[in-house]
């Protein structure tokens, strides 16, 4: 589902006026806002270890972003050739396309910078991720914007008409009926689609559609809304910061030395004044919702503690396998419990805390223990 977003983004940016000198710079930019994802094709068929390895990848870093574009520009300008020879099409000019193309890669970079998933920016030289911790993966706001501009600038169609409003009622399905998303943020988010549809209807009903400005005013909105989101999150760490200093000065912090922490304030869907916030040490998470006020907080707000666990007999002997190493490169907060096996017996399961705090959904990894308490994992899981 992310790349609904970033195909409304190439979209957008084709009907801000960007994509006009030809059809090709709008597919440069459409096709361009998804090509990154290509690594789903070596990537996703395997099984999970093999996905949090590879995705992601050097299709994501830097270097990559460069030479996707390129590849992007030569196959268009090939396409545009072999049409003109054919008298199908006038030649496309050279320049504006590699911009397209550049814009549409670099845009899909760009929002997957700005997630929590994090992006390993330098590789094959590096695989360190980088974070920015602003936005979700799936932001539902950049949806409604972005889906709103693509669909008034658009010929008016009864093909425009039901692909948007499918693509309305999915995102509304998702967003409404989505545990995670608070229900403060989905009547808000109700209350957007419901003022973006009577406004989408009342342009409908005009000859022409709506001009470039709408999309560039929507890219507006859309980078003001992460600059708020950036914002937001500067203070929603200053406070994580005051309440763990807050309960240290308590008596549920045991004594005998500084421990060094880290801070992290997660994005969550649909509610950019709400954020997940983590405290991390050697040896436990702690987790609990921040608000960027106090009155923001929820009524039951809470630090929930985990035990990491890293160091335990079974944990170690799990990262000193391939399973191990996968599970290190990309699980930004572990943790290990050992839970009842679904034979019975005993299992070490590895959770991510980003993702994942309790069951096994995504960012999860178990393996079943043997009689000697040692993890068994089959080395075809391996990437």
């Amino acid at each position: 589902m992310e790349n609904v977003s970033h195909t409304l983004a190439g979209l957008a940016l084709a009907r801000a006026g960007l994509g006009r000198a030809s059809r090709l710079a709008t597919t440069a930019l459409v096709v361009g806002a998804n090509l990154p994802d290509v690594d789903l094709a070596w990537s996703s068929f395997r099984n999970p270890l093999t996905y949090f390895h590879l995705h992601r990848g050097v299709t994501h870093a830097l270097a990559g972003l460069v030479l996707l574009t390129l590849g992007l520009w030569a196959a268009l300008l090939l396409i545009d050739r072999l049409l003109a020879g054919r008298g199908e099409a006038a030649r496309a000019r050279s320049g504006p396309l590699l911009l397209a193309s550049a814009l549409g890669v670099f845009s899909h970079g760009a929002l997957d910078a700005l997630n929590s998933y994090g992006v390993r920016l330098l590789l094959p030289w590096s695989g360190t991720w980088f974070y920015g911790d602003l936005l979700a993966i799936v932001d539902p706001w950049l949806w409604l914007v972005l889906g709103g501009a693509v669909f008034v600038t658009a010929p008016g169609t009864r093909r425009r008409n039901l692909a948007w409003g499918m693509g309305a009622v999915a995102a509304a399905i998702v967003v409404l009926s989505t545990p995670v998303v608070p229900v403060a943020s989905r009547a808000a988010w109700a209350a957007g689609l419901a003022v973006t549809v009577a406004l989408c209807r009342g342009v409908a009903r005009r000859s022409r559609p709506a001009g470039p400005g709408v999309a560039v005013a929507a890219i507006g909105v859309v980078l003001g809304y992460v600059s708020l989101c950036a914002v937001a999150h500067d203070v929603a760490l200053a406070r994580l910061g005051q309440l763990a200093l807050a309960e240290a000065r308590g008596p549920s912090i045991p004594s005998g030395g500084v421990m060094r922490m880290e801070f992290a304030a997660l994005p969550r869907p649909a509610d950019p004044l709400r954020w997940e916030g983590m405290v991390i040490d050697e040896r436990t998470i702690r987790h609990r919702v921040v608000g960027v006020f106090r009155a923001l907080d929820p009524g039951d707000a809470t630090w929930t503690r985990f035990e990491r666990r890293l160091d335990d007999r079974a944990a170690e002997a799990l990262w000193a396998g391939c399973a191990g190493g996968a599970i290190r490169e990309f699980f930004r907060f572990p943790f290990v419990a050992l839970e009842p096996g679904a034979d019975g017996g005993r299992d070490i399961v590895v959770r991510d805390a980003r993702y994942a705090r309790r069951g096994r959904g995504f960012a999860v990894f178990s393996a079943p223990l043997g009689a000697d308490g040692l993890p068994r994992v089959d080395p075809g899981r391996c990437p």
